[in-house]
């Protein structure tokens, strides 16, 4: 259902990837081999890596392949299993909606702040902020309906 977006989020990575590969290869040519360091490739890398942590957040989401510790019920019945689980997506979607609304008061506050040596203001950046919450809480909802969907087995009880 979300392969369109899935792909779509792998692909801005990939970009932010070759990007800061290639900004930063520049700024070691330019800075060693021809003596002059260039201004912009800091706040530019800063920029992107941020985008592309918040971005990867939400395959981390989407995949399920944060890290977490699965030691609170191993013993309890495939029912129990699942209403923590169920818990567990909830409580992160409170999390990612609380993260989403108070990030825009961050770029709020950073409005009409700039860069020195890239014409971006300060919001670009933090705007990966609600960017990254929205994706992730979309990747909760479908973690959610595939949660409340799944049928709990009578052996497994």
């Amino acid at each position: 259902m979300l392969r369109w977006l899935d792909r779509a989020v792998e692909v801005s990575l990939g970009a932010v990837l070759v990007a800061l590969v290639a900004i930063n290869g520049a700024q070691v040519i330019w800075r060693y081999a021809l003596g002059s360091p260039l201004t912009w490739p800091l706040e530019t890398s800063i920029v992107l890596l941020v985008w592309g942590t918040m971005l990867s957040g939400y395959l981390g989401v989407r995949r399920n392949t944060h890290l977490s510790a699965d030691f609170l019920g191993v013993a309890w019945g495939a029912r129990m299993r699942r209403a923590r689980d169920v818990l567990c997506i909830v409580l992160s979607l409170v999390f990612a909606a609380a993260y989403g609304w108070f990030s825009l008061e961050v770029i709020d506050a950073m409005a009409g702040i700039g860069f020195v040596s890239i014409p971006l203001g300060q919001p670009a950046l933090y705007a990966a902020l609600p960017v990254s919450a929205m994706l992730m809480a979309i990747a909760l909802l479908q973690r959610l309906r595939e949660a409340l969907g799944a049928q709990v087995s009578p052996e497994s009880r």
